[in-house]
């Protein structure tokens, strides 16, 4: 696989990732514990049914290739729960407060957390330095801020124009934010030191670590979402013909969580975790574009959509310059 084509792929998958957040605004009264718990389901059913037909069903070869290191299995599968983990608690605060101002935090401390986790332990390309890398992250990161600087805009032209309640961050979902920030970005220490790419040639080959890490998060989310389901008496909600339609949602989420998360992880083995970790934060650009379908700048002025598209030109910038150093 060339690098233009790794590239391609990993915006693909960013795309993917930043199509799905919203998708619980369909599901009704469907409790998001059981959502989750369908889509890493039907996650680990995807990754590991493509696994199969790809490896044309003999993957003993991969299972042999586990059991040859079962520490590194065992923590990469931790990796996926932690990110699933993480991802629950942003779905939650979304809820709360809204995909764009959600996303803000979450963007932010990815950016940093994940760079400087994928960088150290995942090692960088050759003509790729450590400097244009952080650079890079700090443009996402401004991008981040303009967009969010749009969503401030945002709630003023609301205010002046109707009595529209409009979605507001507090603390408490601030706090949650930085810690999902945080357990998302197992995902990237996962691959960093789970998966063999050009430049670190340790771990496992592509197959067998998106496995793991899909294994590990429909397994995590066993565990957490079947507390919470167990605590309020809603197992029942699993499998109720009432719910049919956030079963399917649920499923076309997994196809665009982890149909990314396959995307990246092979991309990753061409062009390493550090790079395609910084190309796939551009999914917030498309947060931010999901956020404006879903109307959540419904009723905003001219210059709050300015500076928005703004923010996501800058995003575009932060890509074009960490791509350029890929080809000297």
């Amino acid at each position: 696989m060339s690098q233009t084509t790794a590239i391609l792929l990993v915006l693909t998958a960013a795309f993917l990732w930043g199509s799905w957040l919203q998708v619980t605004k369909y599901t009704g009264d469907f409790p998001l514990p059981a959502f989750m718990l369908w889509m890493y389901g039907a996650s680990a059913v995807l990754v590991w049914a493509f696994i199969f037909v790809v490896e044309k069903f003999d993957i003993s070869g991969i299972f042999k290739e586990i059991s040859g290191n079962y520490g590194l299995a065992v923590f990469v599968m931790i990796c996926g729960a932690g990110m699933a983990l993480g991802i629950q608690i942003q779905m939650m605060v979304i809820d709360k407060v809204g995909l764009v101002l959600s996303n803000s935090i979450n963007a932010t401390c990815g950016v940093l957390l994940g760079t400087l986790l994928s960088s150290v332990l995942g090692k960088l390309p050759e003509g790729v330095s450590y400097t244009r890398v952080f650079a890079t992250a700090l443009i996402l990161i401004l991008a981040t801020t303009i967009c969010q600087y749009s969503g401030i805009l945002r709630d003023r032209d609301l205010q002046k124009k109707s009595n529209r309640a409009s979605k507001t961050q507090d603390v408490k979902s601030a706090l949650m934010m930085i810690l999902a920030a945080a357990l998302n970005t197992m995902y990237a220490l996962g691959l960093s030191l789970g998966v063999k790419t050009t430049v670190s040639p340790n771990g496992f080959s592509k197959w067998p670590c998106i496995g793991l890490l899909a294994a590990g998060s429909f397994l995590g989310t066993l565990v957490f979402s079947g507390i919470i389901l167990t605590r309020n008496h809603q197992w029942g909600t699993m499998f109720n013909r009432k719910y049919k339609k956030a079963y399917w949602l649920a499923c076309l989420s997994a196809a665009c969580h982890y149909g990314g998360n396959l995307i990246h992880t092979v991309s990753s083995a061409v062009l390493s975790v550090s790079v395609s970790w910084l190309i796939g934060r551009t999914g917030s650009m498309w947060t931010y574009l999901w956020g404006i379908y879903h109307k959540e700048y419904k009723g905003a002025s001219v210059k709050t959509y300015a500076v928005l598209f703004f923010g996501i030109l800058v995003y575009i910038f932060g890509v074009f310059l960490l791509s350029r150093s890929l080809y000297g």
